[in-house]
């Protein structure tokens, strides 16, 4: 059971972070050996194990309130909440990859919020799900009005242009947009991701040839812009430079997560595809750092919720986070643990694929912005879409 409890609490931490395999690479200002260890695979959980103890949860909650992590607040009245859609088993929880350079996350400090990811847990099923907002598609603001992409949604400017952080923004946006309930938010950035995993000691990935090169040469034309705003003295002195050869090396959490962001290729000899090998390769870090997380003990787990919990921002207080990891324990999740059932499920908006004949979605190259018609049907194709997903129908929000 306790390695369950490892698994529900890895998924608090790595799904904000990997939420990052959405950001291009460009988005980092760039300017101008190895270990080859063998990933051992973890055993079945025991399904019959005894539930949770209160002792244990209260573990919980204290180590989360030990940290300096204070929520913050959002107005509920003013989220633009479809309030048609079921509340009593799935939460929806909108992860917020930011772009700010600091290492920590500083209040009126970032600028876009290109990762924008819903997570719904189902309480009662076990069932976790993500769906993803690519960052340049066009929505309408709420507040204004006006069609703009949607990772300009977690700015404002008051009355005397002086800019603000607003995760409220984020939140309303995308439930007036898709007419979802959202009503939790959690924020984290690029620091906070390698620290999170630096934290569990790194990981173990098989890399092409071609994943190993760009990993480096990233890493090496970014150093100074990297120094000064991600990396840490200790993590830098105890680096090592990945070997340009297909296999299984070990990555810091730097370079982990730059694995999980290469999309282009700095040369033409390797291909690194595009965003759909892009985000699978996030969903291969991620089971790889539940495999890891799900080995180690309860209470090193504790000190990784600690670490992790700095580098977040959220209006999710310990105890909800409590509650909604015992709820889980209690659901169907503990029997997918350790079987070939998928933890994770995925969506991504806007849907569908040119290959087909099902894209939903036009791409202008000028501007880079994602547009889905509203007059056609094409936004609303999305928005039902995901409801199905998540719900398994659609509610509309003003039938």
């Amino acid at each position: 059971m306790k390695r369950i409890l490892a698994l529900l609490l890895a998924l608090c931490l790595f799904l904000p972070a990997l939420s990052f395999a959405e950001l291009d690479e460009e988005d980092i200002a760039f300017e101008d050996e190895d270990l080859d260890e063998e990933i051992e695979e973890s055993e079945p959980e025991n399904t019959d194990a005894e539930p949770l103890s209160e002792d244990l949860h209260n573990e919980l909650v204290s180590s989360m309130e030990s940290s300096d992590y204070v929520p913050t607040e959002l107005d509920s009245n003013n989220l633009f909440i479809n309030e048609n859609l079921p509340t009593e088993d799935i939460i929806n929880i909108l992860l917020i990859g930011v772009d700010t350079r600091n290492a920590e996350l500083i209040e009126n400090d970032v600028k876009l919020a290109d990762v924008q990811m819903i997570l719904s847990v189902n309480t009662a099923t076990g069932s976790v799900k993500l769906s993803s907002i690519l960052r340049d598609t066009l929505v309408t603001n709420p507040f204004t009005g006006n069609l703009k992409p949607i990772n300009e949604s977690y700015q404002s400017f008051d009355k005397k242009n002086i800019f603000h952080d607003n995760p409220q923004r984020s939140v309303a946006t995308v439930n007036y947009n898709f007419e979802m309930n959202i009503q939790y938010y959690m924020t984290i950035n690029f620091r906070g991701v390698a620290a999170i995993i630096d934290a569990i000691g790194g990981i173990d990935l098989e890399l092409s040839e071609g994943e190993a090169w760009n990993i480096n040469k990233y890493l090496s034309k970014n150093a100074k812009s990297i120094s000064k705003h991600y990396d840490t003295a200790e993590a830098k002195a105890a680096r090592v430079k990945l070997e340009v050869r297909d296999g299984v090396q070990h990555l810091d959490g730097l370079q982990a997560l730059m694995y999980a962001r290469l999309r282009k290729s700095l040369s033409k000899k390797y291909q690194m595809g595009d965003d759909w090998q892009r985000t699978a390769r996030a969903r291969n870090l991620l089971d790889k750092l539940l495999q890891k997380v799900l080995k180690k003990d309860f209470w090193d787990l504790l000190d990784l919720v600690s670490i992790g919990i700095e580098h977040v921002n959220s209006n999710m207080n310990a105890d909800f986070i409590g509650s909604l990891i015992w709820s889980l324990l209690q659901s169907g999740i503990v029997s997918k643990v350790g079987s070939s059932d998928s933890i994770i499920e995925q969506f991504r908006i806007p849907m569908g694929d040119p290959s087909d004949g099902s894209k939903t979605w036009n791409y202008d190259s000028d501007s880079g912005k994602i547009f889905m018609s509203k007059r056609n049907g094409n936004f609303q194709k999305n928005v039902e879409a995901l409801h199905e997903f998540i719900y398994g129908r659609y509610y509309p929000a003003n039938p």
